[in-house]
């Protein structure tokens, strides 16, 4: 029996072997290891087939499977069993396999995108602006040790909003929100519009399609 490492890097391309349905996202849907959060433990960004990311996840490694699309130079001998030496049935079965793979995939791509599109469709960048020009009113009143970081992660926030839909990068844009709302929950200053502000984070974080919620105990 061949063994192969089942290891996740960097860039590398998985699938989930489970569905996750609270995010959209169904057993076999393909994803891209975008940043490595901590042991086992992998930030993955799919995007549909024009590019266009559709859903950022942090999944442990266990949900993962790592897909390949090269033979192994192991491979050959098995394959062989099977073609009779000239690799037509290894052959068959692999791209047998692969074409039902690929139709799985694009049907459960499919469906996710539809998904986001009902989620995010008439979110104007003008709206998300206005939303930003508020919380720029409510960090004013931040303490002054937090205000700056605050004022350099809705800079960043901005910066993302105002590029087009396929290119903004949406695990910076997710962290720079993340930040927002973690700093916004822990102030121990009393300041006016609080809620509105962290209200704020989370709706723009819907419109764009990224999956944010409130830190533990708040």
């Amino acid at each position: 029996m061949l063994a192969t490492s089942n290891k996740l890097n960097l860039l590398d391309i998985v699938a989930l072997k489970t569905p996750l349905f609270e995010h959209n996202l169904l057993a076999g849907q393909v994803g891209t290891i975008v940043e490595v959060l901590a042991p086992e433990v992998y930030e993955v960004e799919f995007s549909d087939e024009d590019g266009q990311t559709y859903a950022t996840q942090a999944l442990p490694a266990h949900q993962l499977l790592k897909l390949y699309y090269k033979p192994l130079k192991t491979m050959s001998n098995t394959i062989n069993q099977f073609g009779k030496g000239d690799n037509v049935a290894g052959d068959k079965i692999q791209n047998d396999f692969q074409k039902a793979t690929i139709g799985i995939v694009a049907q459960n791509q499919a469906q996710a995108t539809v998904n986001n599109l009902n989620q995010t469709s008439g979110a104007s960048v003008a709206e998300i602006m206005q939303i930003i020009s508020t919380m720029r009113q409510t960090v004013a009143q931040f303490p002054p040790d937090i205000r700056d970081d605050m004022i350099i992660d809705i800079d960043d926030v901005e910066v993302e909003i105002q590029k087009p839909e396929q290119e903004r990068n949406l695990p910076k844009l997710k962290k720079r929100l993340l930040a927002l709302l973690t700093a916004a929950t822990v102030v121990a200053a009393p300041i006016a519009g609080m809620t509105d502000f962290t209200n704020n984070v989370l709706e723009i974080a819907n419109k764009v399609g990224i999956e944010l919620k409130l830190p533990s105990g708040k």
